[in-house]
């Protein structure tokens, strides 16, 4: 056969490989064409679309407190109706540990005669290096504190972002990105504003011009029901509706499994400010269905 023949034979052959190979091996599972779409992220391993997730138990606390430590376990789950929109419920308990900000100023005492030291202390502060007795007397600040307790949360769940992380070119990472949004009911006890201790004194005030009689504000060492924790307001427990707002991602593996990280921010109504604001960070482990 000559040369130009050959070539010819070959480019026929070639034209008819091109042409046939696709189907061929799309038949049987062996080929598939790339094409660009919307669904930019192809064969995903953890699709969402009708799938359960429970997530549980997580852990965090709240970031935005001046007067006590609030810690957090939370356990909920997701429903996802398509790949990008589902709903979720989560619960979490939490665990309220005051700071050394609060025990000083429900013992923090006057002092006219600035004879006193130290700023916050107790019984044992009242006299000097000598023994002498001072001047200053107890007069504590109770101001507003709330303890959460329970929260309870409703949520719409977006899922706008699905990827895929390659590390060292051969570990494959499966991830979520997500925001939140919805309301919710927090349970707390609530410490309100107090200017009159139990001993019926205001916890300040003037002292008496020297030479004059009549009692001091505050309380003295000995009324130890009018101060520190023994002289708190009654304690009022109240349930609050919330509106809040959140991001986090999730790390998949395993094939059900995940790790997730969350920052939340809530707006709590009616209460005596009209309204709080605290956030939480919490972080776990789930699984899916």
């Amino acid at each position: 056969m000559k040369l130009k023949s050959l070539v010819k034979v070959s480019a026929v052959l070639l034209l008819v490989w091109s042409s046939l190979a696709p189907q061929c091996f799309a038949a049987v599972g062996g080929y598939r064409k790339a094409t660009e779409g919307d669904d930019v992220v192809k064969n995903k391993l953890y699709p969402k679309k009708g799938r359960v997730e429970i997530s549980g138990p997580n852990f965090g606390l709240i970031l935005n407190q001046s007067y006590i430590d609030t810690y957090l376990v939370n356990g909920g789950f997701n429903y996802f109706w398509s790949e990008t929109w589902g709903f979720g419920l989560d619960l979490s308990i939490a665990l309220n540990k005051d700071r050394a900000e609060r025990q000083c100023i429900e013992n923090f005492y006057n002092d006219p005669d600035y004879e006193i030291g130290p700023e916050c202390g107790g019984p044992d502060n009242i006299t000097d290096a000598n023994g002498n007795g001072l001047k200053g007397n107890y007069g504590p600040a109770y101001v507003n504190i709330r303890e959460y307790n329970t929260i309870i949360t409703g949520n719409a769940v977006w899922n706008p972002i699905y990827g895929k992380e390659i590390f060292f070119m051969s570990a494959v990472m499966n991830f979520d990105v997500y925001v939140n949004m919805g309301a919710g009911l927090a349970m707390s006890t609530f410490y309100q504003l107090d200017t009159d201790l139990a001993n019926g004194k205001p916890s300040r005030g003037s002292f008496p011009a020297p030479g004059q009689t009549g009692d001091r504000p505050g309380a003295e060492p000995g009324e130890e029901d009018s101060y520190g924790t023994a002289g708190r307001p009654t304690a009022q427990k109240q349930s609050n509706v919330f509106l809040d707002a959140g991001v986090g991602q999730k790390i998949h593996f395993a094939k059900k499994f995940h790790f997730k990280g969350e920052l939340r921010n809530h707006l709590v109504l009616g209460t005596p400010g009209g309204f709080d604001m605290f956030f939480t960070l919490t972080g776990g482990f789930g699984m899916r269905f």
